[in-house]
């Protein structure tokens, strides 16, 4: 059974800081492996300071949004994950994540950004998670993820900050449920 599209939900503490109380929105699930981006990552700079870093243009545009780090494998290459956009259509190198969520690691779409054709909802990310076939399932089996169904308003209405929080409140649980620990116990 593929996870994808949909989150994973770090439990707490996950153990890696790569990943503590992050939010995935997986993209790729199945027997050679799984893929997506951490999407309430650090913060590493603006959208517009990507866009000259990336040489697409040589002054920061006043563009909207922030770049976090959506993973720690390729942190050299930029995903945006955004609503889908008309403007955007003809584009080689996009894919639909899920209802509602497009991605591309393709410089046309920044050429795009930089020219004013920026979708009114988009996140910039480096990097992604990754992993190995069964990896993912093992994880999820010794509590480190809590696997959810995609809901775009969690990826582009929620502030990276309270994103953690507002996908466990979705789910109807709370990030204690995960825990081995109880209660008065040494």
């Amino acid at each position: 059974m593929s996870l994808a599209p949909g989150f994973l939900i770090a439990a707490p503490p996950l153990g890696d800081p790569n990943f503590d109380r992050s939010v995935v929105l997986l993209a790729a699930h199945g027997p050679d492996g799984a893929f997506g981006w951490v999407i309430n990552g650090r913060e590493l700079m603006t959208l517009g300071e990507l866009l000259v870093r990336a040489d697409v243009v040589e002054s920061a545009p006043s563009v909207p949004g922030s770049v976090r780090v959506g993973g720690p494998v390729s942190p050299e290459q930029v995903w945006i994950v955004y609503r889908p956009d008309p403007r955007l259509a003809e584009i080689e190198g996009q894919f639909q994540v899920g209802e509602g969520v497009t991605a591309s690691a393709s410089r046309k779409v920044l050429e795009a950004i930089a020219e004013g054709a920026a979708p009114k909802s988009l996140l910039a990310l480096v990097g992604y998670a990754g992993w190995a076939p069964s990896q993912l399932e093992q994880e999820i089996a010794r509590g480190a993820w809590l696997p959810s169904n995609l809901e775009p308003s969690l990826v582009f209405d929620v502030p990276a900050e309270r994103l953690w929080q507002a996908a466990y409140e979705r789910v109807g649980v709370t990030p204690m449920a995960f825990t081995s620990r109880t209660v008065g116990s040494a």
